[in-house]
């Protein structure tokens, strides 16, 4: 339903303010529900059902989204799961119900399903923005604690990378913007970065032992290649494989992508923070960190 959603978070035309995504079949409840948070000093964007909700998503992702259980066409419950489903990178976005039958049962089935938070009609706005705030103050202390580590990460590869010199990377994959914000943090730190197409691998003219580290966006060409690879038995040994996960991965393909040879699985939608654990990993012991399925 809201598959090839484009994710990244355009630059704020008002800087410093929250977005927030307010769903809501009743126009003068959406405008009163604008109004107030526009109030407040956050920067709003609306849609009257699920569907309209999506367009807005696929348009800029929110900080936020409050969102109305019933709704025509696309109804609160199933835009909920719909987001946590298929767009992991949304995973940390809080998501706050709006409804006029919140029963101990609602509440109770909704926290089952993973949503964030309540609010019953009539709106008590004192409590939707006392919400607001505490959801989205949650959120930007893990953003910060996650800034903080990588931060540290990234001096601890610089302090390893001195005494080592250059890391040789190569990105095995066809989506080449999927992977170019990757590749582009991989060259700041002074690795020295390749992408080679899945075309490389059927035509065997891709020779990983020219790297230090190769990342594998998850495909069935992949597969066969490691599969053909570690049967010929013919594996660098110093050479780390990565795999970078598919949305929803099971854990069936999982064991079978280790079976086949990949030393560690990086999960949708590849945190920086991941990426670097790789190289430092690397840097601290290269055989241990690629020899560890070789072993097995």
């Amino acid at each position: 339903m809201i598959n090839n959603v484009h994710l990244s978070r355009k630059e704020r035309t008002m800087a410093g303010k929250h977005k927030i995504l307010c769903v809501e079949d009743e126009a003068l409840l959406l405008e009163d529900l604008q109004e107030e948070l526009e109030d407040a000093g956050y920067e709003v964007r609306t849609a009257c059902n699920g569907v309209e909700a999506v367009r807005q998503i696929k348009l800029d992702r929110p900080d936020l989204i409050l969102c109305d259980m019933m709704m025509p066409e696309l109804d609160g419950p199933t835009l909920f799961k719909a987001i946590r489903r298929e767009l992991p990178s949304m995973d940390a976005v809080p998501f706050v119900f709006l409804t006029a039958k919140a029963t101990r049962e609602d509440i109770i089935a909704g926290k089952k399903m993973g949503v964030d938070d309540y609010l019953t009609k009539p709106i008590d706005y004192d409590l939707l923005l006392a919400t607001v705030e505490t959801r989205l103050g949650q959120v930007s202390r893990i953003e910060e604690r996650n800034r903080n580590r990588l931060q540290a990460i990234h001096a601890q590869i610089l302090k390893l990378k001195s005494a080592r010199g250059a890391i040789k990377v190569s990105m095995v994959t066809d989506m080449r913007q999927l992977v170019a914000p990757i590749n582009s943090a991989l060259l700041e730190l002074g690795c020295e970065v390749r992408t080679v197409s899945e075309g490389a691998l059927n035509e065997s003219t891709f020779d990983p032992k020219e790297d230090n580290i190769v990342f594998f966006v998850c495909s069935s060409n992949v597969q066969r290649y490691l599969n053909d690879l570690k049967a010929q038995g013919t594996r660098k040994s110093e050479t780390r494989f990565v795999l970078l996960a598919a949305p929803n991965m099971s854990d069936g393909a999982r064991e079978g992508f280790l079976k086949s040879g990949i030393d560690d699985i990086i999960e949708y939608p590849y945190k920086p923070v991941e990426i670097f654990k790789q190289v430092v990993d690397h840097l601290r012991d290269p055989e241990a960190a690629a020899g560890s399925q070789l072993a097995s």
